[in-house]
């Protein structure tokens, strides 16, 4: 699609947003200029406080109170949303302008049925469609982005939908007015690829259905290269370069473009480490002269010190640096600073006998949770359920070795992770850590083991203690155990996971999102353990931040030899730091593998979908890959489906499959296994052809 031969739907020109503060005006956008043409999608990506959201609630005119739009103009169809009244741009909100907000449940209201909320919104502004029912656009609405049996869901509250679901409801009303721009906030992040995959296909095909244009904001550079037409980076509240999303990603000009490209991880990262870049984004109290990005950029001279750059066009691309002809891609590889003391312990290769023993072993392990019915239910003698979470694995950990653990939410990873921990009971099964079996085992008499297996939690600031300093934080496993640390201990800590001694002194809401994670996992590793499980490690960062993480983590394992349970829903996360995956769903490992076999042929439909729906940083990708769609949602632990609990949403499953659950046999060697009765039908669906999409994205059937 070529956009240049029409004129914009939206311009915006020498953007300044500002924010009226205690410690004065702040300036957190610009100089921003860019334009959206009909039918297009403009992709905006960078790092958290880089302005992206900013620039969105600018669009909708929904900035805070104490923000305002100091300078520039947005012209959308003829008027200037700057200077729209209130009662104007209510008319043009929701009805021209549309917007999917990141956190579907924080904009749709619990209180009132989804009925409700959209019938309000096709009321406040009436569609063009002379003489439709607004019920019965809505329906039509949800039908059209996959809601099923809409009729009787439309009813429903929103916490009776699954996340996916919820941000669908999103789609359907933001689109049920036919606008002719959506902006889209980080509506795919906290979702499982499958879903991902979804939402971005709902979007490019009503993108082409409805022509209306889309300005989409996100982290993931994978999503930009597969859906977007043109893409927009932004750093410090300014837009660093733009251009078509082709030539963007093939030769980018500016050194932070470069970087977070280099970040991302992927299947080619195998070996590899990924680009880090140094410090974070400026504060807007404290912007450093010249060029933003200076203090960052490997590349910088004197001049971007001391003069603001201005942009330039470079080619195909338009960018804001002194230099934009001249930058060369450069592979940054920091090195890992082991203390002296964990130096000691590293060895150059484990002896074979070493390396084949196993850490973890696990039996038909269950964990179940049955249902509390409380008195009254004892006296009625009701029925008990239970959620089978974990529903018979087998796994086994090597000495040195890193197992992903991947599927989406609600498949029982975390709940198995936990388990092998013994932070929950098993309900069945046998777990042996080390050669010595735990599953019942008293926690009096865990105690000692639990210096040698330690966790790294999803969620960092839940799991530091905010009345603590980091000092004290990472004093404590010493502390609990009863073992001597030395005067120099928690720095020697900090230098590991590359944190300055200053961060010693810090509380953990003075701490970024990565340096958290850091923290958390130098906790993990103060009692030098053995087993490491590491739960989202990657989830919530920028892709830089994320990048020094998985680094980190992979020369701890290569030079330390932990044994990592690592678990995710991110496949380019795994393509990059694991030996071997494990594929669960609905509380069954269904695939486990060598990582590179898992990729290249994946012997269960499960695993063959969700690999099919990475989205990589690789907009040439768009026209050979062939993603495959998984009907439906995961089903609930709480009522399974009889036979294999994948048939009903299988293509290739047959009557044999719903009345027998397959076991989990060899299919290329001893180690890849899958609990599939027809594993070779994947092999032979790798001769179809996917549907092509066009350099816009829509899909060419």
């Amino acid at each position: 699609m070529t956009q240049s031969v029409t004129a914009p739907l939206f311009e915006v020109r020498d953007l300044a947003i500002k924010y009226h503060t205690r410690d004065g005006i702040l300036t957190a956008i610009s100089g921003v200029d860019f334009d959206v043409h009909p039918g297009e999608i403009v992709g905006v990506v960078g790092e958290s406080g880089c302005g992206k959201s900013t620039v969105a609630a600018a669009v909708m005119r929904l900035l805070p109170p104490n923000g305002e739009i100091a300078a520039g103009s947005m012209m959308f169809q003829g008027r200037d949303l700057a200077r729209l009244t209130d009662e104007e741009m209510r008319k043009v909100r929701g009805k021209e302008i549309s917007m999917i907000f990141q956190d579907p449940m924080t904009s749709l209201n619990p209180f009132f049925s989804v009925e409700t909320q959209m019938l309000d919104a096709l009321r406040a502004h009436p569609t063009t469609a002379a003489g439709q029912n607004p019920r019965d656009l809505a329906i039509a609405m949800l039908k059209r982005v996959g809601i099923p049996d809409p009729e009787v869901r439309i009813k429903e509250y929103p916490h009776q939908f699954s996340g996916g679901m919820r941000q669908r409801i999103m789609v359907a009303i933001a689109l049920a007015t036919r606008p002719a721009l959506l902006v889209a906030d980080e509506p795919t992040s906290a979702l499982d690829v499958t879903l991902e995959a979804q939402i971005v296909d709902l979007i490019s095909d009503l993108r082409r259905e409805l022509g209306t244009a889309v300005l989409y904001i996100t982290h993931d550079l994978g999503v930009v290269a597969q859906l977007c037409d043109r893409v927009m980076v932004m750093y410090a509240g300014s837009i660093v370069e733009s251009g078509d999303v082709y030539t963007t990603f093939a030769n980018p000009r500016h050194p932070y473009t470069q970087a977070l490209l280099r970040s991302h991880p992927s299947r080619s990262a195998r070996r590899t480490r990924l680009v880090t870049i140094p410090g974070r984004v400026p504060s807007l109290r404290d912007l450093p002269t010249g060029c933003k990005f200076a203090p960052r950029c490997h590349h910088a001279e004197a001049i971007c010190h001391s003069t603001e750059p201005t942009a330039v066009q470079s080619g195909a691309q338009t960018v804001l640096c002194h230099f934009p002809d001249e930058i060369l891609v450069v592979q940054y590889e920091p090195e890992l600073h082991l203390t002296a003391e964990v130096a000691a312990a590293v060895t150059p290769a484990l002896p074979p006998e070493i390396a084949q023993r196993a850490v973890v072993e696990t039996e038909k392990l269950e964990k179940h949770f049955v249902d509390n019915v409380g008195i009254l239910g004892e006296l009625t003698r009701a029925k008990r359920g239970s959620v089978r979470a974990v529903d018979g694995v087998d796994i086994t950990l090597r000495r040195g070795e890193t197992l992903a653990l991947v599927g989406e939410s609600g498949s029982g990873k975390t709940t198995l992770g936990r388990t092998i921990l013994r932070l929950l009971d098993p309900t069945g099964g046998r777990l042996v850590i080390d050669g010595q079996e735990i599953t019942r085992m008293k926690q009096s008499a865990l105690q000692p083991l639990r210096a040698r297996m330690q966790m790294i939690f999803q969620d960092p600031y839940s799991s530091l203690s905010p009345r603590m300093k980091v000092s004290s934080i990472l004093q404590e496993p010493f502390r609990i155990h009863n073992v001597a640390a030395g005067p120099n201990k928690v720095d020697e800590l900090l230098a590991t996971v590359g944190l300055s001694s200053e961060s010693a002194d810090k509380y953990p809401h003075q701490l970024s999102g990565g340096q958290a994670r850091r923290v958390g996992i130098a906790r993990a590793l103060a009692l030098a353990p053995e087993l490491l499980v590491a739960d989202e490690p990657t989830a919530g960062l920028d892709v830089s931040v994320a990048a020094g993480v998985l680094n980190l983590l992979k020369d701890l394992s290569e030079q330390l030899h932990l044994t990592m349970l690592i678990i995710t829903h991110n496949l380019n996360v795994i393509g990059f730091i694991a030996d071997r995956v494990a594929v669960m769903y609905l509380g069954k490992v269904v695939e486990i593998g060598r990582t590179d076999d898992i990729f290249t042929n994946p012997r269960h439909p499960y695993t063959e979908a969700l690999i099919s729906a990475i989205a990589q940083p690789d907009p040439t990708l768009r026209s050979a890959r062939r993603r495959i769609l998984l009907p439906g949602e995961i089903p609930s632990p709480r009522n399974p489906p009889p036979g294999c609990a994948f048939h009903p949403r299988c293509r290739y499953a047959e009557a044999k499959c719903a009345e027998q659950s397959p076991p989990l046999m060899a299919v290329d060697g001893e180690e890849h296994l899958s609990a599939c009765y027809f594993p070779e039908r994947i092999v032979n669906a790798a001769g179809e052809l996917a549907p092509e999409r066009d350099h816009a994205g829509a899909a060419s059937f």
